[in-house]
């Protein structure tokens, strides 16, 4: 079974709003800030290189932030093999995590969280997957787990 997951293309326009509003806040009150002290301190002089500079350098922080969100958007991708699932994402290397060593599922805001036996939290899998998609890898694995907690350990 090999199927491939990515990330909704209607879920990016919330990330991006979120981004604006988040530097948006960040700059009124960078602004403000500078208005206050500049009162508090009793110069007469405006600081006019602050008043343009932070505004500039916010925006640029906020479209490198936009831009790198639609970069991941475009480039990632969650495959499930037969015995894995293996997650790509731009700038970083392909992550792997074989089915069989899955010992655990937490569900958070984010999304879901796979534990093994190397330790909690090891792989993730973003909410921002299509609906049907994350919801269809929700139950394959709370399935994979049920069935090892089920199934008889044997020592020998």
């Amino acid at each position: 079974m090999l199927k491939t997951y990515y990330l909704d293309s209607n879920k990016l326009s919330k990330q991006i709003r979120g981004i604006i509003v988040l530097y948006g806040i960040t700059g009124v009150i960078a602004l403000i800030a500078i208005f206050i002290t500049q009162r508090m301190s009793d110069n007469p002089n405006t600081p006019w290189l602050a008043i343009t500079v932070i505004p500039v350098l916010i925006a640029f922080v906020a479209s490198r932030s936009i831009h790198q969100r639609k970069e991941l958007w475009e480039h990632y991708s969650l495959t499930l093999e037969e015995a894995s699932l293996v997650q790509s994402q731009p700038n970083s290397p392909d992550t792997k995590i074989a089915l069989v060593s899955v010992t655990g599922i937490e569900e958070t805001k984010d999304g879901l969280y796979l534990s093994s036996n190397q330790g909690n939290r090891v792989f993730g899998i973003p909410r921002q997957l299509r609906d049907e998609d994350y919801e269809e890898l929700r139950l394959m694995l709370g399935n994979l787990i049920e069935k090892k907690d089920q199934s008889p350990t044997s020592f020998e």
